[in-house]
């Protein structure tokens, strides 16, 4: 999950950065990325990072390729059948069907939005009729809780 969490570092998106890391049955890294736009979109052009949600022309929603897909995406070498996906937020049902076509079994999720239960709850029904696990950060017993939790005073200390 640390690995997840560094990278949603990079995005910049200014409302939600989020990463993701897909690791092998043996936790070997496999592919990391964080919500970016496609390539050769100008990632400083204003017009992609809107927030008019209202107008899909202008909102960032459009345009934006997220964590997971990006994970995935770039870990194209690899056979991800039985892998996990760490997650920085639980997965939209597009990235949930992404995930379930090239066999991921697991996913790790750190945090999950209210606001956007119905769409978690269809992603969950795709993830359950897959026999897909899906599981919150905090109820594992990962190594990586020191690490963020650390990382999460340093940040309080920093801002």
């Amino acid at each position: 999950m640390a690995v997840a969490v560094l990278s949603s570092f990079r995005s910049k998106d200014k409302l939600t950065q989020n990463g993701a890391c897909v690791a092998d049955k043996n936790n070997k890294v496999m592919g990391i990325w964080y919500n970016w736009l496609p390539v050769w979109c100008d990632d400083t052009d204003e017009q992609f990072w809107t927030d008019d949600d209202l107008n899909p022309e202008f909102s960032r929603h459009s345009y934006v390729v997220h964590a997971e897909k990006n994970a995935i995406f770039n870990a194209p070498h690899n056979d991800l059948q039985w892998a996990t996906i760490y997650v920085t937020q639980f997965p939209c049902p597009v990235c949930t069907q992404a995930i379930i076509q090239v066999w991921i079994k697991k996913v790790v999720y750190l945090r999950f939005k209210p606001h956007h239960a119905p769409q978690m709850n269809a992603a969950k029904k795709m993830m359950d009729a897959a026999k897909v696990e899906c599981i919150a950060f905090q109820n594992t017993s990962s190594p990586d809780k020191d690490f963020l939790n650390g990382l999460e005073d340093l940040n309080k200390n920093l801002y």
